[in-house]
């Protein structure tokens, strides 16, 4: 609607620039021609979302009522909660992936950080990559034991850094 407005003040504007600039020809006789097209312009404009209105009309009469649906509120609380459900098996995946390691590796817990990055295919998730993190005494540890075991593990490539 607002829009509407803006495009009916601007048609305004230009019949009036155009009103100003058009000079007045003999006895008048051009004027009466351009207050003739710029009556009809102002008025299309201004009939101009009749056609939306019709065009309703028409839909309602054929029974196409696709104006009354709403959009399902369950689908996109079922969207939320399965994005909800992704991102705290990722954070669990990767608790449990970095435990495995502390365990396997003798690594105290804080000397080990683990980072996936995940691939979503036909709408199963999947880790692509896993960057293992060393700081403190781990940074001792084998970094190519570690990325075999969890290549091994996941099937997936792994890096290992030294933070």
């Amino acid at each position: 609607m607002k829009t509407y407005f803006i495009s009916l003040v601007v048609a305004a504007l230009i019949v009036a620039m155009i009103g100003i600039l058009s000079p007045e020809g003999e006895r008048g006789g051009i004027a009466k021609h351009l207050k003739l097209l710029t009556s009809l312009f102002l008025i299309c404009v201004l009939i101009s979302p009749l056609k939306s209105v019709a065009q309703g009309l028409f839909d309602l009469a054929n029974g196409n009522l696709d104006w009354l649906e709403t959009d399902d509120p369950e689908e996109d609380y079922r969207q939320q909660m399965n994005d909800a459900l992704d991102a705290s098996s990722k954070s669990y995946f990767t608790q449990m992936l970095t435990q495995t390691l502390q365990t396997q590796f003798s690594i105290e817990s804080g000397e080990l950080c683990c980072q996936i990055q995940w691939s979503d295919e036909n709408d199963e998730l999947k880790p692509t990559k896993v960057t293992v993190i060393l700081s403190g005494k781990a940074i001792w540890v084998n970094p190519e034991k570690i990325e075999s075991y969890v290549t091994e593990l996941l099937g997936c490539e792994c890096v290992t850094a030294i933070e």
